[in-house]
Parts: C-alpha cells; sequence; structure tokens
C-alpha cells in the first residue's frame, strides 16, 4: 500500500490525458483506466501466492490471487504482464480471464492462475458506484520463491475465548505485514485483521494496522468450540511468502 500514492498520481496523468481516440482497447491496463476517466480513483486489497501443494487449493500448478471485494464490487478483473518490469508501465498489463473462487464463503475470493514460467506482475481492477478500485502491482513469484507452508512456525496460546497467536517467519525472511483471519468450521470469515507484528489476540485491536472485519458485528469466541487460524506473511510486493492453516479449540 505504501506504493499507491506514486500509482494513484500516474494513473490521473492518464485519466487527464484527451480522450478522443476512436478505439480504446478495455484489455489493456492503460486504455482501461482513461476508459473510465469519469470514475474516482481508489486502491483495493490483493496479494498473490502458491507452490508448493497450491494456495487454499490442491491444485500444485496454481498461484492464487486473492482480494477482498468490498460490498458492491462489480466488474472485478486481472491484469497481467507477460514479465518483471517496471510495475507502473500500466500499458504493460493485459487483461487474462481466470476462473475464479469464493473464500470464507465469498468475503475473499481469489483468481485461479495456471502455471507459467519466470515471474509475472499482476493487477487486480473492480468498480464501485463512482470508483474504479486498483490493487497495488503484484509479483507472481510461484517459481523464484513459492509459499511456505508451515503450521510449525505458528504458536497458540489459549486464554478462555481470547487466545493469543504467535509465529515466525519462515524461509523467506521478507514479510512486511501479516494477514490473519479467523473463522469456524463452515468457513465463514469471523475477523481479518493485519500487522506488522508477529502476534496477534483475538479480537484486541492494539497493534492491528488494517481491519476487514465486518464492523456491523462484533466479533466474538463460543467456550469448548473449534475454529480456524489462517496466516499469511506478505511481502511489500504483494506475495505470500508464508501460509499457516490451523484449528484450534476453545476452552
Amino acid at each position: 500500500m505504501k506504493y499507491f500514492s506514486l500509482i494513484l498520481a500516474i494513473l490521473l496523468v492518464f485519466a487527464c490525458e484527451d480522450d478522443n481516440q476512436v478505439m480504446l482497447d478495455e484489455n489493456n491496463l492503460a486504455e482501461y483506466i482513461q476508459a473510465n476517466n469519469n470514475l474516482a480513483l481508489d486502491e483495493l486489497i490483493a496479494c498473490a501466492g502458491g507452490k508448493p501443494g497450491g494456495l487454499f487449493v490442491g491444485d500444485s500448478e496454481t498461484t492464487s490471487v486473492i482480494y477482498y471485494p468490498i460490498e458492491g464490487a462489480r466488474e472485478i478483473r486481472y491484469f497481467e504482464t507477460a514479465s518483471v518490469l517496471d510495475s507502473t508501465d500500466f500499458t504493460q498489463y493485459t487483461a487474462k480471464e481466470l476462473g475464479s473462487e469464493a473464500l470464507f464463503n465469498g468475503y475473499l475470493a481469489k483468481f485461479n492462475n495456471p502455471d507459467f514460467e519466470g515471474e509475472r506482475q499482476g493487477i487486480v481492477t473492480f468498480i464501485t458506484d463512482g470508483t474504479l478500485h486498483i490493487s497495488n502491482p503484484i509479483t507472481i513469484k510461484s517459481n523464484s520463491k513459492p509459499t511456505e507452508i508451515n503450521p510449525s512456525l505458528l504458536e497458540i496460546i489459549p486464554n478462555n475465548t481470547n487466545p493469543s497467536f504467535e509465529w515466525e517467519d519462515g524461509i523467506f525472511d521478507e514479510n512486511a505485514i501479516y494477514f490473519h483471519v479467523v473463522s469456524d468450521l463452515d468457513g465463514n470469515l469471523i475477523s481479518g485483521t493485519y500487522t506488522f507484528e508477529k502476534n496477534f489476540t483475538f479480537y484486541e485491536l492494539d497493534n492491528v494496522v488494517l481491519n476487514i472485519t465486518d464492523p456491523n458485528t462484533n466479533p466474538s469466541l463460543s467456550p469448548n468450540t473449534t475454529y480456524n487460524f489462517t496466516l499469511m506473511g506478505v511481502s511489500l510486493d504483494n506475495w505470500v511468502n508464508l501460509l499457516i492453516e490451523e484449528e484450534f479449540s476453545t476452552p
């Protein structure tokens, strides 16, 4: 998210260009932005991870591009480069038709990206009323730095219905932020939070830097109940270096 001010400035340049072109190729990200220059610009939350073993799926040949579709999101699209390049050169991003599926019963969602060689960069977009939302560029590193899946790096400290979670980085010590989800066994998201620190206590927000939990809910856990904890360690270029999924039970 630190790059969004730079990206916004570049997008505004595209938006302010003369739009008298006869044809705009909306499968090209730069031209898609220009075609929607009547809309305000805002960011959206997205990252990606994958291989070995897939990310949230069993297909080892798939990279998952995960995003948070805020209420009212429509025309959700994914653009990708052919290789790693200047991430803000939007003329190099081409729309890619990918299969998608819901995560946490639709609270999050993901595109299923087939295997490819080398590295690429991707951007997710969607539209809400009056606004075009654009993610920060994601460096797709399935081949060079596949996501590590390692539950042994997580410690769960029981405390009635307010357990604490502590973890360590894995093979790739490049994580800038950590995303954690507490969900029930039916996959319903109870809380979704981000910290810079390698710990989180349910549902304390003292060290939470971003919260995507439904503001209309008052998250709580029930006694004698089993839940899931999902952790993603994410680098500055929005690649998921570490994935942990672990069940826990309240006393």
